[in-house]
């Protein structure tokens, strides 16, 4: 009895122990699990940091790509704003050169001369002037009073409201042996001819003399054709202006009650003696203004200061025949500075024939230096001296 109870004892110790050793297996493997679960769960954790890592490093990457991509975009933007900068002022500067009628960087060349000079009939035994200037400023009719013509002479200029001259037309003076050709050259700013194309498209550099005719106001075109002009030392430059006595006559009118006509034969004497009055002061106030024009247009230009002579055709023609004419103002002395220029041609003329007539004369005239063989008496066609015009007016 004893002997079976040990056993029964020892069986029931045996299968604790084996429900022990089970217990402890079972929680083994459970924390062999939770090991390997934790392993793995360090080494996802790891990938993940690592991950992370190389995505943040990937997006620090792209930014800096990023931000050089953006300073090179802006660098090569600034690059090409600066260049269209540049592109802009250097066509501003083209443009304003085109204003001023001459060709950026341009100079005729000698075959431009040659070609120019055979255009023109150019010869060094003569002066040839050039009338230049605005559409409408009496070009023709101006040269047409220095001939000594009226405007229906058989062969004067043309004239007209319209621009009548549609290319460069050569007048020989009018009186026997005369060493002077006009050229009457079309108006500046006209579709044919654009401003910045005036000077060198027309060939003006070949003349000698060039008169600029002006009207009302100094346009940009006359500006740019003195400037052209100061850039040869040959070419003789006058500015002139024109239909004074009509301009005159138009603000002595305005300052006359309304309707008043001048050329009215009914107006009573008074009246008569109060507008030759106003037309006295209008007068000196008309010389005082355009002087004052021209020369704050020539200073606004960097130009040189220069003479304007102020004129009209009729007292032109006045001079010209040796009578006095009540509207002369600058005729006689225009006259008398271009027959100064006669006289410097002579003088250039034969200080070059009197040192070597082959070698020197052919180089002034390749070089564009004034050289004529007229003596003035053959010009002014009247024997002994050259005649001094006198710019007295009628009382």
């Amino acid at each position: 009895m004893a002997l079976a109870s040990g056993r029964f004892e020892q069986l029931k110790a045996e299968k604790e122990a084996e429900r022990a050793r089970c217990v402890a297996d079972e929680e083994a493997a459970r924390a062999r699990r939770a090991a390997e679960e934790a392993a793995e769960s360090e080494r996802t954790r790891h990938a993940a940091e690592e991950e992370a890592e190389r995505a943040k490093r990937a997006a620090e990457q792209a930014i800096d790509d990023a931000q050089r991509r953006q300073e090179e975009h802006e660098r090569t933007a600034a690059e090409a704003a600066e260049a269209l900068h540049r592109a802009e002022e250097a066509k501003l500067a083209i443009e304003r050169q085109w204003v001023e009628g001459v060709r950026p960087e341009y100079r005729p060349s000698e075959e431009d001369i040659i070609q120019m000079k055979a255009r023109y009939l150019y010869s060094p035994n003569f002066l040839h002037f050039a009338v230049v200037g605005s559409s409408g400023v009496g070009k023709s009719s101006f040269i047409n009073a220095v001939r000594g013509l009226s405007n229906n002479h058989p062969i004067a200029s043309r004239t007209g409201i319209v621009n009548c001259t549609p290319q460069v037309t050569r007048y020989p003076d009018s009186r026997p042996n005369s060493r002077i050709v006009w050229y009457d050259v079309p108006g500046a700013g006209t579709p044919d001819v654009p401003d910045w194309q005036y000077f060198n498209a027309l060939g003006l550099y070949v003349f000698d003399c060039i008169i600029v005719l002006i009207d009302n106001r100094v346009m940009e075109s006359d500006l740019a054709i003195i400037r052209a002009c100061q850039q040869f030392f040959n070419i003789e430059v006058f500015i002139v202006r024109s239909k004074s006595d009509q301009h005159i006559n138009n603000m002595a009118c305005d300052r006359m009650p309304p309707g008043f006509d001048p050329y009215d034969s009914d107006i009573d004497d008074k009246t008569r003696c109060q507008f030759l009055q106003i037309k006295s002061e209008e007068r000196m106030r008309f010389i005082d203004e355009t002087h004052q024009s021209v020369q704050i247009n020539l200073e606004s230009k960097n130009l040189f200061p220069q003479k304007v002579y102020i004129v009209c055709k009729d007292a032109i023609l006045s001079v010209w025949n040796g009578s006095r004419s009540p509207r002369a103002i600058d005729e006689a002395e225009l006259l008398n500075d271009v027959r100064g220029c006669m006289v410097k041609a002579d003088a250039v003329f034969m200080t070059c024939q009197s040192q070597d007539d082959s070698v020197l004369v052919g180089m002034a005239h390749s070089a564009d230096i004034l050289a004529y063989g007229a003596s003035m008496e053959d010009y002014w066609s009247a024997p002994g001296s050259p005649p001094t015009f006198s710019s007295q007016a009628a009382d």
